[in-house]
Parts: structure tokens; sequence; C-alpha cells
């Protein structure tokens, strides 16, 4: 990026905008999404078994981002501040947690509390056993 800037004459210049297209001073949107489709393109050749969909996004990208850092753990307030929103309501639309995530926690969860090793003794108290209240 150092050597981005010099060549770019962008560090004495604050006004300027980072990134910039061959006919526009600041990348339009329909600039980022050709470039993205692009290499969505490129992507689908090298890998055609991980794409799904026919097309993609930028705001899908964008989405899956989000929620692979929910599902990550990242917190979500620092999702927010990562994709620039003023509201974690903002943010929650984006973050949904995919059906994966909730089966895989509600499965360790469940194994948890409910598995009985092979070799317990069935009548000794577990350490996970549930409290009586919860009977």
């Amino acid at each position: 990026m150092k050597n981005y800037f010099k060549r770019g004459k962008i560090a004495s210049l604050p006004e300027r905008h980072i990134f910039s297209s061959q006919t526009h001073e600041k990348m339009t949107v329909s600039c980022i999404e050709e470039i993205f489709k692009k290499y969505v393109w490129i992507a689908k050749q090298m890998n055609p078994g991980l794409f799904i969909d026919d097309s993609y996004t930028p705001h899908s990208m964008r989405h899956s981002t989000a929620s692979h850092m929910l599902e990550a753990g990242v917190p979500l307030a620092v999702i927010k501040n990562f994709l620039g929103h003023s509201s974690l309501q903002s943010t929650q639309i984006y973050a949904e947690i995919s059906q994966n995530t909730v089966d895989k926690h509600l499965k360790e969860w469940n194994e948890r509390w409910f598995s009985i090793p092979a070799n317990a003794d069935h009548n000794t108290v577990r350490d996970n056993e549930l409290p009586d209240f919860l009977r």
C-alpha cells in the first residue's frame, strides 16, 4: 500500500480516493460489480463445486462475511463496526445464523447434557446431570 500511495501520489492528497477506475477518480458501483463478477468467474472455473448460485454480487459477499464472522463467534458489535453500520439492528439483517450452525450447537448441547458415556455406571451422578428443578 505504501508503494501504491507513493506511485499515485495519494498520501499528499487526502481528498483523493484510494482506488479509482480507468475513467473516474472514484470507482463507480458498476465498476466494482464488474471487477467482482470477473473474479467470481475465475473462482468458478477453478472450483466449480463450491458455487451453488448462478451469479453473486458484492452484497452477497458482504452478507456471507458477516454470517461467517458471527458463526466464528465474533461479537455482533464488532461485526457492526466492521460493516460500518450505525445500529445493531442493521447488522442483524446481514448476520443471520445458518441452520447448520443452529443444528451444530444444538447437537453439542444435547450431547453435553443428555449423552451417557459407554463406560458410565448409570447409578452414579454425572458432572453434567440436569438439576432436579429442570427435570
